[in-house]
């Protein structure tokens, strides 16, 4: 006698979360926002990079020369 209690709770549950999803509006049916016109951003001048000092060759030259790296 339980177990016909219990299948017949299941089973209202069930017509319950099935008929709650059908009444929930659906996603995806609004129309999407109206494309924005496009807006000319002034960008700011752009600066000159400092001059490179010719006498130091210790700058970033990209050069490692035998120097590996990872473990030793």
């Amino acid at each position: 006698m339980k177990l016909k209690k219990l299948i017949i709770a299941v089973l209202a549950s069930c017509v319950l979360a099935v008929s709650a999803m059908a009444y929930e509006p659906q996603k995806g049916n609004d129309k999407p926002p109206p494309p924005k016109e496009k807006q000319d951003v002034p960008r700011p001048p752009k600066e000159s990079p400092p001059p490179r000092d010719k006498g130091n060759d210790n700058g970033n030259r990209g050069n490692n020369g035998d120097k590996r790296g990872g473990r030793p």
